[in-house]
């Protein structure tokens, strides 16, 4: 028997026995009758605590953010088929808004007065809970998809999520979302077969019991198995309860944002080579069509009082010394602006533009190349 499993429940499963015995061999009273259903509940309550992976098996590990988003640190730990919501203040939830919430999710009725259903949330109290764990509450879910257990905890899922984040994080928006983080919410599955095909129909039920769960309070949502993390938005709960949830991770909820120094010399380089060759972006414009021109994208400085963002911008119109466009991204902290809004500015806040050349290969884009070198 592997060590991560608790001793077998011999007492409840002789006492049991005995009494099983005793009924077929000479019958009981209805005290004997009593004492056998008793000790039945007591074995089946033993029993699936038994099959429980014990508590120190669950390593917390630090989340990676998603592709793309700039992390510097490449933490190690266990698979572990589970989805984590990151809050931002402890959650209420107990066994009555939980059970809410899987019926909800997976459209199972449990019967509440039904000690021999095979469909419960209970919870549960691991008694070899490490003291540092004593703030996480526990909850047993059955249903016919399998046994998966919510975990609900009132403390950051990272120790020092803020020096974590400033250290390992360069999406300041991500980063902001974990720094932020008091608490955290879990559906974990607990009987895993371990093939391939059977964990993803376990992040299927997982995916569709967390969105049940989400609201205002959830800033992201961390998979310990790839190790990746992403800022959460409304958004992201139809891919949650679709056929791939772990889809969400492959790429950024938000454009990233990524701060650079002002001394970055080969930034300064790059903005300066995007200004001095803005001539050759607005005689290749004036020469598109409209299909083309949709493909016509500038980078410039918006502010906001101290606060300053770089934004792309979709071109319609250059005249005057100024752009006119569409915004492309949802910026972090400004808040006159929104993507999808028609925005002008002067070229004096000009950062980087980037047009399609005859070949299919793309025009431009020279602070993206030093993102790029900067990431390796």
């Amino acid at each position: 028997m592997s060590s991560r499993f608790r001793s077998f429940p011999f007492l409840s499963s002789i006492l049991l026995g005995c009494l099983v015995v005793r009924l077929v061999g000479s019958g009981l009273s209805a005290w004997g009758v009593a004492a056998l259903v008793v000790a039945a509940v007591w074995f089946a309550f033993d029993l699936i605590r038994w099959l429980l992976p014990a508590p120190s098996q669950r390593t917390l590990h630090p989340p990676r953010p998603a592709k793309d988003s700039g992390v510097t640190q490449d933490p190690l730990g266990e698979p572990l088929v589970s989805l984590v919501f990151f809050l931002s203040e402890a959650s209420r939830a107990d066994e009555s808004s939980i059970r809410r919430c899987v019926s909800h999710a997976l459209k199972v009725r449990f019967p509440v007065d039904d000690p021999a259903s095979d469909t419960f949330v209970m919870p549960f109290s691991p008694p070899e809970a490490r003291k540092n764990e004593a703030h996480i509450r526990h909850f047993m879910v059955r249903v016919p998809d399998g046994l998966f257990a919510v975990l609900v905890s009132d403390r950051p899922y990272i120790e020092n999520p803020k020096e974590f984040a400033k250290s390992s994080i360069r999406d300041k928006r991500l980063r902001h979302a974990v720094e932020k983080h008091v608490a955290w919410i879990s559906v974990d599955l607990m009987d895993a077969a371990g093939d391939l095909e059977s964990n993803r129909e376990a992040y299927r039920t997982i995916g569709k019991i967390l969105a049940a769960m989400a609201g205002p309070d959830c800033l992201a949502i961390y998979c310990p198995e790839l190790q990746r993390c992403n800022e959460f938005d409304p958004g992201l709960i139809e891919a949650l309860c679709g056929e791939h949830p772990l889809s969400l991770f492959e790429e950024p909820t938000f454009e990233p944002v990524i701060e650079i120094a002002d001394n970055h010399p080969k930034m300064a380089a790059a903005v300066r080579e995007a200004v001095n060759r803005w001539p050759e972006f607005v005689a290749a414009y004036e020469v598109s069509n409209t299909l083309q021109r949709e493909r016509f994208i500038v980078k410039a400085e918006f502010r906001e009082g101290r606060k300053s963002e770089f934004m792309w911008v979709s071109v319609k119109d250059i005249r005057d010394g100024e752009v006119t466009g569409i915004l492309m991204n949802d910026p972090h902290e400004l808040l006159e602006v929104h993507r999808g809004a028609q925005v002008t500015f002067a070229l004096d806040r000009l950062n980087d533009w980037i047009y399609p050349g005859r070949d299919g290969s793309h025009i431009g884009g020279f602070t993206l190349d030093v993102l790029a070198d900067d990431e390796e």
